[in-house]
């Protein structure tokens, strides 16, 4: 018998087929990958299961061995380990024969050609993600249930190391633009660090304040709702006019480079909206903190600085965290925007790309997008367990 999580694993049976159905109507479907005889052409689309020949039947085969899994009566240790490795397998196999495919194609074309990764590519990954979330849940939380989870990721850095994807049209794209990538992946990452600084300055300062003076919570949060729900292009447009007058008033700020557009409103607006979450989670976290262990902290002699330093803000920390991380996934991926304003960042290859019709321009400026909201989502997940860990009780 399962025991009393019968329910859970039930329903991971039913998400670990529907990924694994998923999967094989990817493999089947007819935009696995794009055949072009140059970058901007229009192309040809196949199959992955047409494309790969022998590896075709092998990609189904993953997707199989994880729903006859599923359905079957193994062990759960067995069916989470064998159904991660199996969908973890299938996103990499594709990858890995999508570079070979690449490889001979350009050899046949010429060196302009491009084999661009199709919607059945990204579907298979989406699958993977959804059989792989299913099949961890039959496992305990260790060692071995992180290393299947994340494993296709240093599967696909090992691949990208290797060389065997330097024909891929994004793996081509990124070689031609080493340079200007690395400049703009920087002052990506600059645009995301400046804004959630600030953001965090004055998220916690707001947060604060209307948790310690509930009369200003409808004010605070009034204005912050306003800044949160304005379009970003219109807040940008909004802000224009001002910078432009500053620029023209103030020397300063024009050798500075503030103007009314480029850096200035980008970092502007990703500040504004990053007060938001940060604010909130700070107030909730605050008004609910226990005012005996308060009250207990004041009772030894503590001052207010002390109490704030020593027992609010770290019993506080796990929640205004949640915030932050929030305030960083939302950063990174509003970020794209100094592309089409003059600022730069990843947003240039997506503005680019969608101006030329360049389908792996555009990825290369957003998949390390998506690497960073994930990757900053997953660290402070960390970092949150961690704390919230430390808190409780032995």
């Amino acid at each position: 018998m399962d025991g009393p999580d019968l329910s859970l694993h039930a329903r991971a049976r039913a998400v670990a087929v529907s990924g694994a159905a998923l999967g094989i109507a990817a493999a089947l479907g007819p935009f696995g990958l794009v055949l072009r005889v140059n970058r901007i052409a229009r192309g040809e689309a196949v199959s992955l299961f047409s494309a790969f020949g022998p590896w075709g039947v092998a990609l189904v085969a993953c997707w199989a061995i994880v729903a006859v899994l599923a359905l079957s009566s193994a062990p759960l240790r067995m069916r989470g380990i064998v159904g991660s490795l199996a969908a973890g397998a299938a996103p990499v196999l594709a990858l890995w024969q999508a570079g070979s495919v690449a490889a001979r194609y350009t050899l046949q074309a010429g060196d302009l050609a491009r084999v661009s990764l199709g919607a059945g590519f990204w579907l298979t990954v989406a699958a993977s993600y959804i059989a792989i979330f299913a099949a961890t849940a039959w496992l305990k939380r260790s060692v071995v249930r992180g290393l299947v989870a994340y494993g296709p990721f240093a599967a696909v850095a090992a691949l990208l190391a290797s060389g065997a994807l330097s024909s891929l049209g994004i793996v081509r794209e990124y070689a031609n633009n080493a340079e200007a990538f690395a400049k703009q992946m920087n002052l990506h990452v600059a645009y995301v660090g400046v804004s959630v600084l600030a953001g965090l300055v004055l998220g916690l300062a707001l947060g604060l304040l209307a948790a310690r003076k509930p009369a200003t919570e409808p004010v605070v949060f009034g204005a912050l709702n306003v800044l949160q729900v304005l379009p970003t292009l219109a807040f940008i447009g909004l802000l224009y006019p001002v910078l432009t007058d500053l620029s023209r008033r103030v020397d300063l700020f024009a050798a500075v480079g503030v103007h009314g557009v480029g850096w200035a409103p980008v970092v502007i607006v990703l500040s504004a909206y990053a007060v938001y979450p940060i604010a909130r989670n700070t107030h909730a976290a605050f008004v609910s903190l226990e005012p005996a262990v308060i009250d207990a902290a004041r009772g030894i002699g503590m001052g207010p600085a002390s109490v704030l330093a020593e027992v609010e803000l770290p019993l506080a920390a796990p929640v205004i965290l949640a915030g932050l991380r929030v305030a960083l996934v939302q950063s990174t991926a509003g970020a794209i925007i100094a592309g089409l304003v003059g600022g730069g960042g990843l947003g240039t290859f997506v503005f680019l790309g969608a101006s030329e019709t360049a389908s792996d321009l555009i990825l290369l400026g957003v998949l390390p997008i998506v690497a960073l909201g994930l990757a900053f989502d997953r660290g402070l997940t960390a970092v949150e367990t961690a704390l919230t860990l430390w808190r409780e009780p032995a």
